[in-house]
Parts: C-alpha cells; structure tokens; sequence
C-alpha cells in the first residue's frame, strides 16, 4: 500500500485502494508575505527540510498523519546526483468519501538546481511510479510532469482515480502522489486539484530557509523630535452682525403633482441618450468541485441606454468579470446584453435634481474563456518561458433581472450627470466546457448566477 512506500523505492504494486486530493482552501500565503527569504538553495538543513512539508491547514478535509519519515542521505539515483535529504508526510482523510483521501508529500534535496534536475531526468522510472505520462502537466514550479491511473487498475472492482504531480523549486524535487477517496460517488479527481496543492509546497519550500542562514535587518532610522512651537493667539475680531436672509417665493399650491402629469401626458420630445460605465463584484462565496476557492477578481460594464418614453428605456450593456482559482486558473466572463428598463419614479428631466428608481430586465449572450496560469517563478536553467497549459472556451444564453437607483443631476438643458448603483442577478447557461458558470456546485449556484452589485457613473445629452 502507498502508505507503506519509502521514497527510496517508490512503487504502486501494493497500492490497494484510492487516493484523493482536493484544494479546497485558497493557496497558502506562507513565504510570500512576512517570511525573509535568504534565497536558495531551499531547505538545506533538518528543520528547514522539516518546515517545507505540506500542513494540516492545507488539505481540504479533516486528515491524520498515517506516515512521516524524514532523512539526511539518499540512495539509487538521488544519492548519485547529491542528494542531501529526503523523506515523506502521508496524510489520509477520516472521511473515505472524501474526495481528498490520501495524499502522499515527497521530497528530495540537492546541492544546487543543476543537481536536481540532473536526478528529475534520471530517476524518471522512481518518479513516474509505473503510470502513463499526462501531455499537459500543470505548471507548477519548474520542470512539472504529471503521471495518472484511472479505472479499476488492480482489478479490485474499484475506479480509482490518481495523480502523480513531481517539479523542481531550484534545488528541491517535490512529489505529490494523491487520488480520491474508494467511497466517492459523483466526483473525480482533476489535475486543477493537484496543481494548486502543489502550489501550496512552493509557497512553504520558499519559506524554509536554512536556519543558520542569517537574515539582513536594515536598520530604522530614529526620527530626530521637532521642536516645539508655540501657537500665538488669534486677536480677537469683532463679530459681524447676521443678515436677514430673503425670504423664499411662496410655491403654488401641487405644482410638483403638476409637473410630474404634464410629464406622463407629453413624453420626451427628443430622447435622452445615456453613456456610463461602472465597477462590478459578486456577492458571497464559490467554490468548484471539491472544494476549491473561486474569486472575483474584478469586473466592469459599459453601457449605452436610451430614454424614449417616461416609462420606456433601452439599453445596451457590454459585461466582462474575472474569475480566478489562486495561482492556477483564470476564467474569464464576457455578455452582451440587451436591457428594457421601467423608471418606477419617472420623475421630470427638466428638474434639477431628479432620482431614477429603474427596474431592469433583458436577456444576452455570453462568451467563456478558460486560461490556465504559468508559473510565476523563472526557472535560471530554462531559458524559454513555457505557455499556458490549456485554453478552453464556451458560449451560452440566458437573461437576467435587477434594479438601478440613480441621481440625475442637470448641469445645463441637454446635459446631464447621473451616478448609479444597483443589483443585477443573471441567469445564463453555457456549453458543456463552462459547467461551473451555471449549475449547482455543491449546493451553490454557479458562479455565473452570482448576485452582483454594480456602481458607475453615466453621462445623458439631449431631452428637451
């Protein structure tokens, strides 16, 4: 069984069951933010090499610690290319329904990036464990191969779905072998899952420096005290007397009451064209299958509308958002949309000040995009940048509702300003390359029907 398999020879001949990872939590900002980086090579000594393992606060499920060795020396093609440490953490899920159930974290340390790179290309046999190769491996760290089993391959009578994600950081060879759970129903294991658990290793590799290594402190410098001032006291000055102010025109009697009729019964003479744009999120949280974070990382819309009737407005609204799993993915949202709006207040432009209350409905297409993320970090020993794994694309249709409250403010008698906010909801459905977007994610709707506030400003010309 893979709980039992030492990194010296590692195998899956005995492996009885299946393993299984997710990402479920956001990748781990450990190394990044408040962590002295002293530069590699990385994890060059035992608590260092200790420190760069995966934790428990990384694996989407509640797990237990079922094997941890950790070494000084290696052996077979390790030990010939200068292998100074080695070892593995096995964590396995109390839940085997899990779709995270086993995850096995290896690790193997070298003098220099050379040296580990030298044993990436001769330990290939140790690395793949026996299964077939993945064409488009993840991009994690350097080097990055992924290797997977699936279906019944001991012949147990059990599907069983496994990866194998090994990469380089500089001078450090990471192994992550993990597969779901033998009780799962409904899910699957997907390289997404394993590439940003494998992330996660980047971030604590870079945060074990060696413990001897010293760490340059610039020092702060102490600010030298002012001096003090006195403040001189103001003279006091006479206080002039207060002037009457003019007492306002009485107004006649339901003159607004007027306005707002003679406003239905006549209409708009000359339509009022609007243009705006606007910053857009989405309200609450996703997640994909298993557990993965989803964010919102930005969104925007422009708009062109048309106000033909006290009661009639058209508009044309162009929506872009930005999805983005941590590290790894970025989906990108983009909708043309074609909107009839109801003012519920239809108040008089001609005012100076009037407030809009919109009702909106309308229906769009939408357009889907797909991009896996590259590797942030340069490999010094490849020269050439490696592209994006995978681009996947999808189109869809639906329609949406939601409402704008609005303060238009007439700054002469064919301009007006006009600053909005309000609530759309959309309800769209893609092909089957953007499954996410539209339906149910573990009881959740999919990120595409998220609840979306909005607020923008738009400009109008015209009227009256």
């Amino acid at each position: 069984m893979p709980a039992m398999v030492r990194v010296r020879r590692v195998g899956i001949g005995s492996r009885v069951l299946a393993f299984a990872v997710t990402l479920g939590l956001t990748l781990s900002l450990v190394g990044t933010t408040g962590a002295a980086w002293a530069g590699p090579p990385w994890a060059t000594d035992m608590p260092s090499f200790q420190s760069s393992y995966l934790r428990p606060g990384d694996l989407p499920a509640p797990s237990d610690p079922t094997g941890d060795w950790a070494q000084q020396g290696c052996d077979g093609a390790a030990a010939q290319n200068g292998c100074t440490h080695s070892g593995k953490k096995l964590w396995t899920a109390k839940d085997p329904s899990a779709i995270v159930w086993q995850v096995h974290d290896i690790r193997w340390v070298f003098p220099d990036a050379a040296a580990a790179q030298r044993y990436m290309q001769a330990g290939q046999s140790e690395l793949a464990e026996g299964l077939p190769p993945v064409s488009q491996p993840p991009m994690v760290g350097s080097d990055p191969q992924l290797f997977t089993a699936q279906g019944d391959t001991y012949g147990l009578g059990v599907d069983m779905y496994m990866y194998n994600l090994v990469f380089r950081v500089d001078n450090v060879v990471v192994k992550i072998f993990v597969a779901q759970g033998p009780n799962l129903k409904g899910k699957h294991l997907t390289p997404l899952m394993i590439a940003a658990l494998g992330q996660k290793a980047v971030d604590h590799i870079r945060a074990a420096e060696p413990s001897s290594a010293p760490v340059a402190v610039a020092p702060v410098p102490t600010p030298e005290p002012a001096p003090m001032q006195v403040a001189e006291q103001p003279t006091p000055q006479p206080v002039p007397e207060p002037t009457p102010e003019p007492e306002p025109e009485p107004r006649r009697s339901g003159r607004l009451g007027s306005d707002i009729k003679d406003y239905w019964r006549s209409g708009v003479r000359k339509p009022f064209i609007f243009i705006g744009g606007d910053y857009s999120r989405a309200l609450g949280k996703f997640k994909l299958p298993g557990g993965t974070a989803l964010g919102d990382k930005n969104g925007f819309d422009v708009a062109l509308g048309m106000l033909v009737h006290p009661r009639a407005y058209f508009q044309v609204m162009f929506h872009r958002e930005v999805w983005q799993v941590p590290k790894v993915q970025e989906i990108l949202v983009r909708r043309l949309e074609f909107m009839y709006g109801l003012d519920l207040l239809a108040l008089p432009p001609k005012w100076r000040v009037r407030p809009a209350l919109m009702a909106l409905i309308g229906f769009g297409f939408g357009f889907g995009r797909v991009d896996s993320l590259a590797s942030t970090t340069p490999d010094p020993l490849d020269p050439m940048p490696v592209m994006p794994v995978e681009e996947s694309k999808a189109v869809g249709i639906g329609g949406l509702v939601g409402g704008d409250f609005a303060v238009h403010i007439r700054v002469t008698e064919g301009f007006e300003i006009a600053p909005y906010a309000g609530l759309i909801v959309p309800a769209y459905s893609y092909t089957n390359d953007f499954l996410a977007a539209d339906r149910n994610i573990d009881g959740e709707r999919g990120f595409g029907r998220a609840l979306r506030w909005h607020a923008g400003l738009k400009i109008g010309f015209g009227g009256r």
